[in-house]
């Protein structure tokens, strides 16, 4: 399992002040620098594509309005990377409690099998029975009847009655 923020008791793999995991702070560095770099770009070239302002007036608008968009990007980034540690979470719980489920359906399933395997044998067993004791029958009914025909006397007993269930 991932060792995200909410697994971890210790609260080791924390970097302090910030509150992100260890491992994802050096792709939270990027990304901030890349966006604010981005942003600040972008901002200087409309500023200063301006004619009527002075340079001091333009460099006293750029220096808050970037430090404040530097401290807006931060908590948006903080609070997307809480986001995603809380779906990592979930995300590796739900697969875990999935898993669980699938492992006892599959030992249901295989009892279950085995269950029905066994009845099926059962009647299976009891119909090749029937039909093992029928062709006794027939056999001898037949032996009976042939002998008739012939005029021979017959005096064999029936299965049941000479004790046989099968006859060879």
């Amino acid at each position: 399992m991932v060792n995200t923020r909410i697994d971890n008791d210790k609260g080791a793999d924390i970097v302090p002040l910030i509150g992100i995991p260890r491992k994802w702070a050096n792709p939270t560095l990027k990304c901030y620098s890349f966006i604010f770099l981005g942003y600040t770009i972008w901002v200087t070239y409309q500023e200063f594509g301006t004619a009527a302002k002075t340079f001091k007036a333009k460099l006293a608008f750029l220096v808050p309005h970037l430090g404040a968009f530097s401290v807006f990007e931060a908590i948006t980034i903080i609070a997307f990377i809480q986001v995603w540690d809380i779906i990592m979470y979930l995300t590796n719980k739900f697969k875990t409690d999935i898993e669980k489920i699938r492992a006892t359906s599959e030992a249901r399933g295989r009892a279950e099998g085995k269950a029905e395997g066994k009845a099926e044998g059962k009647a299976e067993g009891k119909a090749e029975g029937k039909a093992e004791a029928y062709q006794v029958w027939a056999d001898w009914y037949h032996r009976q009847e042939n002998a008739k025909a012939r005029g021979i006397p017959f005096d064999e007993p029936p299965p049941s009655l000479n004790g046989d269930k099968t006859k060879e």
